[in-house]
């Protein structure tokens, strides 16, 4: 296989393509910064609130002599207000790492692309947080591709650069798929996972009622000519003990937590983010009917109770996390507007054969009604058609100065809703009580004629735990396991890989730590030093480390070769061999006298190949130098891909699984260079030319750049089989590059 690879590389595409592109502005370097995420502390506490006129438009010029508010009823102090808009542009940074910054979709032959690039994004380019938690104990199965279509449309048309996303289950989620990530690769993955779970207390997997199981077996003993069943078998019969109840109570309670973990892992985000809770009912109480005999008649009594003892230290706890992680919770029914029964059946105990009819005189004994009574009991049963399950979702929305959407089809309005109060105002006031450890009601008021206020309802009077500082480990497993990339130490990173015999992957991990943010010093030896760790993790799809690296480096340079770090970088490579699945590597550098950060994350997923589908290796780039003519050696780009105008650019891949007419493939090939996802160059498609071996052929191109201006692009390769299903017949590829004076 390495000789196959070996002799593509080698080969050389004779026509070449030229194309021009205006100059791409670079902008100022800023300090990453993750910004102050303190909320809550004895001596200030800040609260975020959205503010809408009566249109529900966010209002976006108040002052702070407008707002007044108020901490368990005692007016306060305000010392500080800040309109932060969600529709501002994300801060950019230096121009070594530029893979940072996202791609845009392509489109080809009608389908939507999107370049396999790093979207690693610091706190400096971060614009809006999105958690969807999608509670799978509880949607109905005919209601999850309402689910999955809501979530491609977000992530097809209303994410922007510099969001972040994660897409969570309650229960049936894969740990990998589950991140925080700009990637769209990786959201799309994530919601092609979310179906139908079989638990204990889903929906979808719950057994029958115990009441319908009695029934069930009564009829069955007739229907085999037995004996004739007992008119009290219903009662005598307990193949179900477990109460209803319960099980909504432990469906609530997993959400809950669900949604308590999510909002701790978004506590070290920076700004205001919101989570939104795609659910099919949230009941955190129920009533019940049950009928008694006083003085020989009967009577009907209504019984509520909650399913938790501490329903409302529950909530308020969450509340309380929310608002010191800066999160608000977002609620959904996503079974939308369907009828709910609101009046108890004829069956019903205390509800036997009244009519209003006659005048009331016929019946029973208490007297005829006009039609069928209400019965607060029935709102609650077994699909979680509740007024309860509603009232959930709306108190922990209302909790939080979130939005809630129950009875409702329109999904998208409610979305667009929730993301037009990314903007809002963040207030700061000094408290004039000292902490008693209970829970504090918030009061905003504004003097604005017709605006409405959503915040949140209030705090527990604790401070926060101030932060320990951390070891050289702890910073390291901290920045690898963070969302957002650090940037103090600035790193570029490429996985390349092949395919092996053994059904497993090749993986090189190539890494260039920019030397110009090390801390050198020239010793008496007239050479430059720095100590620096690089440490690599390889997580698979349970979010378990399946390989990696670690490694303390003392560099010694030369003054020359300190001066080619300092233009080109420090290399480092690493190594793995990967079965088939899905990882992540997540590589970390820290320089030991500061303590600086650089991160890096790339998705990496392996094909099973004996599943046989068309797949291809990563693409592999060269520089040519066409005036040393046909004796020109390529050189390979190391992982920060910068290629110099006066070079030519070869690509270089491997196809795997073609399929074959008559021992011929029928592949094609197209090439796309893209910039800020604007296609500047498509070539037409072109045959694959050469043998298959073992399963394997080479396509290799090449393309001049002299005319181009300097900047990043992406150049993407897509390869399709006319032979094999229209489902499986297409593989794409891309990289990014640095084209360079």
């Amino acid at each position: 296989m390495k000789r196959v690879l070996s002799s593509i590389l080698s080969a050389i595409l004779i026509s070449a393509t030229i194309f021009a592109q205006k100059p791409q502005q670079q902008p100022p370097k800023q300090d990453d910064q993750e910004g102050d995420i303190v909320r809550i502390t004895s001596q200030l506490i800040q609260v975020d609130t959205v503010v809408t006129d009566k249109n529900d438009q966010v209002i976006p010029d108040l002052k702070l002599d407008e707002f007044k508010i108020f901490d368990n009823g005692k007016k306060q102090d305000l010392q500080f207000l800040e309109f932060v808009s969600g529709d501002a542009g994300p801060r950019t940074e230096g121009t070594i790492n530029v893979a940072n910054r996202q791609e845009g979709t392509i489109n080809v032959a009608g389908q939507k692309i999107d370049p396999e690039v790093e979207r690693n994004l610091t706190a400096g380019d971060l614009r809006r947080v999105f958690a969807f938690v999608v509670d799978d104990l509880t949607i109905p199965y005919e209601d999850i591709i309402t689910v999955r279509k809501m979530l491609t449309d977000f992530v097809d048309n209303k994410m922007r650069e510099g969001d972040l996303v994660a897409i969570v289950r309650v229960i049936g989620g894969n740990g990998l798929l589950q991140q925080f990530t700009s990637d769209k690769q990786i959201l799309r993955r994530a919601i092609a996972q979310i179906n139908a779970q079989a638990s204990p207390y889903s929906i979808n997997g719950n057994m029958v009622s115990g009441e319908k199981i009695r029934g069930q077996l009564a009829q069955t003993v007739v229907d085999m000519g037995g004996p004739q069943a007992p008119a009290d078998l219903n009662n005598s019969l307990d193949l179900d003990a477990t109460e209803d109840g319960t099980v909504k109570g432990l469906r609530a309670l997993s959400t809950l937590v669900t949604a308590g973990e999510i909002v701790d892992s978004m506590k070290l985000l920076p700004g205001r983010k919101n989570l939104m809770l795609l659910s099919g009912g949230l009941p955190l109480s129920e009533a019940s009917q049950e009928q008694v005999t006083i003085g020989g008649a009967p009577v009907s009594l209504a019984e509520g109770r909650v399913y938790f003892g501490s329903t409302n230290v529950l909530m308020r706890q969450l509340t309380d996390k929310a608002s010191r992680a800066g999160v608000v919770i977002n609620t959904m029914d996503v079974r939308g507007l369907k009828a709910q029964r609101g009046v108890s059946r004829f069956t019903d105990p205390g509800n036997e054969a009244t009519s209003a009819l006659l005048g009331g005189m016929t019946g029973n004994a208490r007297g005829g009604s006009f039609g069928r009574g209400p019965n607060e009991g029935t709102f609650d049963n077994l699909a979680l058609d509740t007024i309860s399950a509603h009232q959930g979702l709306q108190a922990l929305a209302d909790a939080t100065g979130g939005v809630s959407v129950v009875n409702s089809d329109n999904f998208d309005e409610a979305l667009d809703k929730v993301m037009a109060r990314s903007s809002y105002y963040l207030l700061a006031y000094r408290p004039t009580e000292p902490f008693d450890g209970k829970f504090h009601k918030l009061e905003i008021k504004v003097s604005r004629p017709g605006a409405k206020i959503y915040n949140r309802v209030g705090y527990y009077a604790t401070p926060d735990t101030p932060a320990k500082e951390l070891t050289k480990e702890q910073a390291i497993i901290r920045a690898a396991k963070s969302p957002l990339a650090k940037r103090d130490v600035n790193l570029a990173g490429t996985l390349q890989y092949r395919f092996m015999p053994d059904n497993s992957a090749d993986i090189d991990i190539n890494l260039v730590i920019d030397a110009n943010d090390l801390s050198f010093k020239k010793n008496a030896d007239d050479k430059y030093h720095a100590e620096f760790d690089v440490v690599g993790f390889v997580v698979n799809s349970r979010g378990q480390t399946q390989g990696g690296f670690s490694q303390t480096i003392t560099s010694s340079f030369s003054p020359e070769e300190y001066k080619q770090a300092l233009l080109n970088g420090i290399s480092f490579t690493g190594h793995a061999q990967l079965p088939p699945g899905q990882y992540q590597l997540r590589a970390v550098v820290r320089e030991a006298e500061t303590g600086h950060l650089g991160t890096v994350s790339k998705y990496l997923e392996v094909p099973d190949l004996t599943k046989k589908r068309l797949t291809m290796s990563s693409i592999f780039l060269y520089g040519v130098d066409l005036a040393q003519g046909n004796k020109a050696t390529p050189i390979q780009l190391n992982a920060l891909r910068q290629l110099q105008r006066k070079l030519d650019l070869r690509y270089a891949a491997v196809i795997y699984n073609p399929k074959l007419d008559n021992g011929k493939a029928q592949l094609t090939s197209q090439l796309i260079v893209s910039q800020a996802g604007k296609v500047l160059f498509k070539s037409p498609e072109q045959p694959v030319t050469g043998a298959v071996q073992n399963g394997q052929i080479g396509q290799v191109g090449q393309i001049s750049l002299a005319k181009v201006r300097p900047g990043r692009y992406v150049l993407t390769l897509v390869i399709t089989d006319a032979l094999a299903d229209k489902k499986t017949q297409t593989t794409v590829r891309s990289i990014d590059f640095n084209l360079v004076d």
